[in-house]
C-alpha cells in the first residue's frame, strides 16, 4: 500500500471513529456531564420517574396498584382480582426482567397470561414476593407495581401481535438525536430487548419513516418469522411521539436520555420509562453514529 492510500485510509477510519460514539465516549461526553449522579435514582425507579411524569403531564400507562413490601403482597392480588388487562413490572428492573403481561380473567380462577399460560392468584402472589426481595434489580429490595395493559396501535400489532413494540428515542437536552423500533419475537420471548433476539428497525427523525433493520447485528429486510416487510414503513403519530419523548426528557432534571414510548390504540403515545444510560446498539441499527448527532444539537 502506498504512502497516499494509507494516509487516506487513516483519515477514512478517524472520520469513522470521530462518527460513532463508544461506551467511554458515552459515558465522558454525554452520560456524566449532563446527568448528575444524584439523579440517577430517577430513571432507575420507575414509580419515580411516573412521579416526574405526572407533574409535567406526561401519558404513561395508568398504576392499578403498588405492592411496598411482602406484607403488602396478598392485599396486592386482591386489589387484582377485579381486573382482566395488566402488566406486573418491578420499580427498578432492566431488561425486561420480572415483567408479566396479564390478559384475561378465567372463570376457573386466575388470569391467562401473554402467550396463553394460567397465571394463579398463587403464582402471582409468589411472583410479587421475589419482586419486592430484589429478585430482578440490582438493589437487596424493590417494590412491585401493576399498570393497565398496552393495547398497541394496528401498526404495532401488525409488527407483533403477541408482544409490545416500542420506540426507543434518544435525547439530548430534550432534542432527540436518533430513534429506533424495537420489535419483539418468539425468538425474545416477546421482548423488545435488542439482545434477546429482538429487532431493531431504524427510523428517520424528520418523516417517521424505516430505513434500516437490523437483527442479532445483521441486516434484514423482513421480520425473519413472519415475513413481514420492515422498510419504507410510515409510523403511525410520528409528530406526536417525538413531541412525546420531548417532553419526558424535560420534565426529568437529566440531560441525555433514552425514552421509550408506546402507541396505545386508543390513548395514543404513552411514555414506558426513561433510561440515563442508553445503550449504543441504535447505531448499530441506523448504520451510522452519535456523534454527528450530538453536535448538531450542541451547535
Amino acid at each position: 500500500m502506498s504512502w497516499a492510500r494509507a494516509r487516506a485510509w487513516l483519515a477514512a477510519l478517524q472520520e469513522r471513529r470521530a462518527k460513532l460514539v463508544g461506551i467511554n465516549r458515552r459515558n465522558v461526553t454525554l452520560v456524566y456531564p449532563n446527568n448528575e449522579r444524584r439523579h440517577f435514582p430517577i430513571a432507575d425507579d420507575k414509580l419515580l420517574a411516573k412521579e416526574h411524569f405526572a407533574r409535567a403531564g406526561v401519558p404513561t400507562a395508568k398504576t392499578l396498584a403498588v405492592c411496598e413490601g411482602l406484607f403488602a403482597v396478598r392485599q396486592t392480588v386482591q386489589a387484582l382480582e377485579a381486573h382482566e388487562q395488566f402488566v406486573v413490572k418491578p420499580a427498578t428492573g432492566s431488561g425486561g426482567n420480572g415483567i408479566v403481561v396479564v390478559g384475561n380473567r378465567l372463570e376457573a380462577g386466575g388470569w391467562q397470561r401473554a402467550g396463553g399460560r394460567v397465571l394463579t392468584a398463587a403464582q402471582l402472589e409468589k411472583h410479587l414476593a421475589d419482586v419486592v426481595f430484589g429478585a430482578y434489580s440490582k438493589v437487596m429490595d424493590d417494590k412491585a407495581f401493576v399498570e393497565e395493559r398496552v393495547l398497541p396501535h394496528e401498526f404495532f400489532a401488525t409488527l407483533w401481535a403477541d408482544g409490545l413494540c416500542d420506540v426507543r428515542v434518544i435525547t439530548l437536552e430534550g432534542e432527540p438525536l436518533m430513534c429506533m423500533v424495537r420489535v419483539p419475537t418468539a425468538e425474545s420471548d416477546g421482548k423488545a430487548n435488542l439482545h434477546q433476539g429482538g429487532l431493531g428497525i431504524a427510523v428517520d427523525l424528520a418523516t417517521g419513516r424505516t430505513s434500516r433493520a437490523v437483527h442479532r447485528g445483521r441486516s434484514i429486510e423482513r421480520h425473519p418469522e413472519t415475513g413481514l416487510p420492515l422498510l419504507g414503513l410510515e409510523l403511525p403519530c410520528w409528530a406526536e411521539v417525538l413531541e412525546v419523548a420531548r417532553r419526558a426528557a424535560r420534565s426529568v432534571p437529566l440531560g441525555y436520555l433514552g425514552v421509550d414510548v408506546v402507541c396505545d390504540r386508543a390513548r395514543g403515545p404513552l411514555v414506558l420509562e426513561i433510561n440515563a444510560r442508553p445503550g449504543l446498539e441504535i447505531q448499530n441499527v441506523n448504520g451510522r453514529g452519535l456523534g454527528p448527532e450530538v453536535q448538531r444539537v450542541e451547535a
